[in-house]
């Protein structure tokens, strides 16, 4: 059971600049209404919002730009990917290949959560993700979070397998969409770059 459910804020922050750079600020006006987010709500990075009030801004802007729901979160990703490797360098820099970083996602997850300064808030940032490394080609992510969003996981490692040159593939035998407990991604390198392998061993 989920006893709390956070989002911190950069998520909603690149969902609306998503949105208003694709639809202009009708459409961000529009995604708030539908939302029904509060007045003053203008998302800030360190700061943490309610997973419902998230749910409610990606149904919204789903709806608001005409796209599928899958659609939406690949073009998600590449926002997110420029504007992570843009405000975050060092973990591009610490990370030299796609599966590294994958690896790494788990810790980039919680150092958004390291400010927090309830342990509970912090924990249930924690708690979302535990990344198990199989061999040089195959890593399981277990996910767990109401938000249910394998796909945007998906989405964001086929971003990253792309930025380093290499090319992945996904399973998930056991998902929350379909009644598990936990998502269990299975993530299978197809190919790896060159600079890639030599950096994964």
């Amino acid at each position: 059971m989920f006893t709390i459910s956070i989002m911190i804020g950069l998520i909603q922050k690149i969902v609306i600049d998503l949105v208003e750079a694709s639809g202009g600020v009708d459409a961000v006006a529009k995604v708030r209404a539908r939302a029904e987010l509060p007045s003053d709500r203008f998302y800030r990075i360190g700061e943490v919002y309610a997973d419902d009030e998230f749910q409610r801004l990606l149904a919204a802007s789903v709806e608001v730009l005409g796209l599928t729901e899958e659609q939406f979160l690949d073009a998600y990703a590449d926002k997110f990917g420029n504007e992570v490797k843009g405000r975050f360098k060092k973990f591009f820099e610490l990370a030299k290949s796609s599966r590294q970083f994958l690896e790494f996602q788990t810790t980039i997850h919680n150092t958004f959560a390291s400010s927090l300064a309830d342990p509970i808030e912090r924990k249930a940032v924690n708690d979302k993700f535990h990344v198990q490394t199989i061999d040089l080609n195959h890593m399981i992510t277990h996910y767990r979070s109401p938000n249910r969003l394998c796909k945007l996981y998906r989405s964001l490692g086929s971003w990253i397998a792309k930025h380093y040159g290499d090319e992945i593939s996904f399973t998930e035998p056991r998902c929350l969409l379909h009644g598990d407990d936990e998502c269990e991604i299975h993530v299978h390198w197809t190919k790896i770059a060159a600079e890639s392998r030599e950096a994964a061993i």
